[in-house]
């Protein structure tokens, strides 16, 4: 039986990619909190000062706020208990890997973690659903990626984003599918830091050339890789997937590759001569090419597609689009808000009244926000989110939607 300690530790989720299906169960009450982070000032692979101060008066507006709407305290102790241990452990991977911000989604049981790449206004929402508003932005805009560096007989896997790479440690079992490739193996898989092995090299026989001979063996190997991303790596990862290699090697391991991540340009260079950061350069300057390219054909397939009435800005329209599940992508303007709600078994839109400019419901997050419902409605029905600048944006509503069919 796990002890106490060890329940809350395993209760903390920290995620890459925003998926709403992991906790859209959540009973309430839920409290979502987001934290700036003070990168520059943190000396050490943890916490700093400054941010522990935030989250502590964070913490302490969402007590009083749960206290308010919940007398009964029994109602939030599972909450509690997870801020307590997140206030009082500034050494956690959460805190070291830390980027611009830190969204924490908390509830009786859970906390979902995430690291934003943009800083965050701080912030306390306590409601009964999550308030996802600032990650919709985080993940439109956010960048995180796979390097595959590849060799005809190593090959190494990082993880990166705006703002380094670092290496993926390989799991339990592939050193020894190694070994038993390559006899003379030492144990010893590593990205930028292979070496070419001895002896691995099937000996000249019959008409072969020494070239053909070791094109076999690069298709041997690159197989072996393809399965491992596939099996142990990159199985049911949506991160897209960054090939580093040379060009003569490039056009063999994409005729082998079956795993559906890998991005269509790669870094034609050999991983051994680059640098972490050339690496994180380059792989942003791809993946920023690659997002503007699919936000530029999206938005051509809207304009058509609103010809053929399969789009639509109307909100009544789209509110039914979701609750028949025929979404496909949901455009939201950056920094819009429109307060109210809706029903999402009927569609029935429900509107703030009150058009005082001073009314708080239009200032506070906690308060109903139809944009941020229309979302977390469309991302439970996977469809993609695209989070644009008033001027790219379809219509003049401040949100539109692709349907399906």
């Amino acid at each position: 039986m796990k002890d106490a300690m060890t329940e809350l530790q395993d209760s903390v989720h920290v995620l890459d990619n925003f998926d709403p299906k992991a906790y859209e169960q959540a009973e309430p009450p839920l409290v979502s909190i987001y934290l700036p982070i003070h990168r520059d000032q943190r000396e050490e692979p943890r916490r700093d000062e400054w941010d522990g101060i935030e989250l502590k008066d964070l913490t302490e507006e969402a007590e009083r706020t749960l206290r308010e709407k919940f007398p009964n305290e029994k109602d939030w102790a599972g909450i509690a208990e997870r801020l307590a241990y997140l206030e009082g452990h500034p050494d956690l991977k959460l805190w070291q890997d830390a980027g611009a911000g830190i969204a924490l989604l908390v509830s009786n049981t859970d906390v979902y973690a995430f690291n934003l790449d943009f800083a965050v206004d701080p912030c306390v929402v306590v409601g009964a659903r999550y308030y996802t508003k600032p990650l919709l932005r985080n993940f439109q805009y956010g960048m995180h990626y796979y390097l595959l560096l590849l060799n005809t007989d190593r090959f190494g896997l990082l993880k990166g984003d705006y703002n380094g790479v670092h290496y993926v440690p390989m799991p339990q079992g592939v050193d020894d599918e190694f070994a038993e490739l390559f006899i003379d193996y030492d144990g010893d898989i590593s990205a930028l830091d292979y070496y070419s092995l001895e002896g691995h090299m099937s000996p000249y026989h019959d008409h072969k050339s020494r070239k053909e001979v070791a094109d076999e063996e690069a298709k041997k190997f690159f197989r072996y890789v393809d399965k491992v991303m596939n099996d142990k790596l990159v199985r049911d990862d949506p991160t897209p997937v960054i090939l580093v290699t040379l060009p003569e090697h490039e056009h063999m391991f994409r005729e082998l590759c079956t795993f559906p991540t890998l991005l269509p340009e790669g870094i034609k260079k050999d991983a051994r001569t680059l640098s972490g950061t050339e690496l994180r350069d380059d792989a942003v300057a791809i993946m920023e090419a690659d997002r503007k390219a699919k936000l530029q054909k999206v938005q051509e397939e809207y304009q058509y597609d609103l010809s053929k009435g399969k789009a639509t800005d109307d909100l009544n329209e789209l509110a039914l689009a979701l609750v028949e599940r025929k979404v496909k992508a949901l455009f939201v303007q950056e920094g819009k808000d429109i307060p109210g709600t809706f029903d999402p078994k009927t569609g029935e839109l429900f509107f703030d009244p009150d058009t005082d400019p001073t009314d708080d419901k239009k200032i506070d997050p906690a308060s109903p926000d139809l944009v941020d419902a229309f979302a977390q409605c469309a991302l439970a029905q996977d469809a993609h989110i695209y989070v644009l600048p008033a001027d790219q944006m379809p219509g003049n509503k401040g949100v539109a939607a692709i349907y399906r069919y």
